[in-house]
């Protein structure tokens, strides 16, 4: 008889998903996190294994500027950090270039971490975006950002998808495929040109163009993008068998927003919840040994982007305060969010589906009389308060 083995926890090892609908304010609660044990490791990788970049949120640095990510992992200030975009993720490139340069920008010139791309990772390009838009137009997929990420996922499902490695591999007659391929399912669609569609991207709108343009801007993205190409898998192994070395994974949107555990038909494209981390990683880490699997949640209230209708929306007047107060408004996409009162019972649910082991608490600050606030038991410990002096700033670690 073959016995499973003991499940240990693996120490310095720690994984943040959205334990509502998103926007919990988990990005700095990472970035804070990294910084911490950066400082105790001889390394710390940060593994980001689902989403893309419909995915975003704000960090404002020591010198007042501030600076949105939506592809890359937190931590980008850190030394001694490595910055993974994993397997399970639906990658744009051209949107990637511009956030490597924004980057570089803020950091003086070069990133301080080391930047990782599995080869692997799903190629979402600007003919998914088409895709979708005229999705929109037809009145299908109405909650969607507009990135293409449920097309780059379905693509990837139908077994007539792209990945990174083809576009480090320059393979041009698979990148010229899609492009026709959705040539002629859109223009049977709509009737619409591929080349004159419109799509957004980090740097504004821009139109697909010709099959010529199209594949020239993705050569152009390659060159810029090769570097960072790694043998992810291995780094992984090694990594995980070294203690020396903490790890960090950061689960983009929220489990409320999950393909199977979220509110259909108004999710998400890929997998929130840690058993995500499983998939991405080829088996390599069993999420069941991450030492903290930590949902984050707003402790006062929820909120949400879409067109999900939830059963205990917030009257207009206070939402509309708490959006201002608390800038509630889409990192990427910049749609206003509406807010919701807190649902325990959707909380319950969803720190089983997520396979949480603990909890933050983030908007520690945000506490209003007339707002109610959690108080029962949720049945996880609440590993971390994060509370401050003034909003989103001054974020402290305390253990209860």
């Amino acid at each position: 008889m073959v016995r499973e083995r003991e499940i240990l926890p693996r120490m310095d090892s720690v994984g943040f998903g959205g334990g509502a609908f998103g926007d919990e304010g988990k990005g700095r609660v990472v970035d804070e996190q990294v910084d911490r044990l950066a400082q105790e490791a001889e390394e710390v990788v940060v593994y980001r294994a689902n989403g893309g970049a419909n995915a975003g949120h704000t960090i404002e640095l020591p010198d007042g500027k501030r600076v949105a990510l939506h592809q890359i992992p937190s931590g980008f200030r850190t030394e001694n950090a490595t910055l993974v975009l994993g397997k399970g993720m639906a990658i744009h490139p051209g949107d990637l270039v511009e956030e490597l340069r924004q980057l570089s920008e803020v950091s003086g010139g070069r990133i301080p971490a080391e930047v990782w791309i599995d080869e692997k990772a799903i190629l979402l390009s600007d003919a998914d975006r088409a895709w979708e838009k005229a999705l929109k137009i037809k009145g299908v997929a109405k909650g969607a950002t507009g990135r293409g990420i449920g097309p780059a996922y379905a693509d990837y499902y139908l077994r007539n998808g792209l990945q990174i490695r083809d576009l480090f591999d320059f393979d041009e007659g698979k990148l010229a495929g899609q492009y026709t391929y959705y040539e002629s399912i859109i223009a049977g669609l709509t009737g619409m040109e591929l080349s004159q569609i419109e799509v957004p991207s980090l740097q504004g709108d821009v139109k697909v163009g010709s099959l010529t343009d199209y594949l020239s801007r993705l050569e152009r993205q390659r060159e810029t993008l090769v570097p960072y190409c790694r043998n992810v898998i291995e780094l992984l192994r090694k990594g995980w068998a070294d203690e020396k070395i903490a790890f960090v994974f950061e689960q983009a949107q929220a489990i409320g927003l999950d393909p199977w555990f979220g509110v259909y038909p108004d999710v998400t494209a890929s997998r929130t919840s840690c058993e995500a981390i499983f998939e991405s990683t080829e088996g390599v880490v069993d999420p069941r040994e991450i030492e903290h699997r930590t949902g984050v949640i707003k402790a006062t209230y929820m909120s949400s982007v879409g067109t999900r209708k939830l059963p205990t929306m917030m009257e207009e007047k206070l939402a509309n305060r708490l959006r201002e107060d608390n800038n509630e408004h889409g990192a990427t996409t910049g749609r206003d969010r509406d807010i919701v009162y807190l649902d325990l019972e959707a909380l319950r649910f969803f720190a089983r589906a997520g396979k949480f082991n603990c909890l933050v608490l983030t908007h520690m600050d945000c506490v209003y009389p007339d707002v109610p606030i959690i108080s029962e038991n949720l049945e996880l410990p609440i590993w971390m308060i994060t509370t401050g002096p003034r909003r989103g700033q001054g974020i402290v670690f305390e253990g209860v």
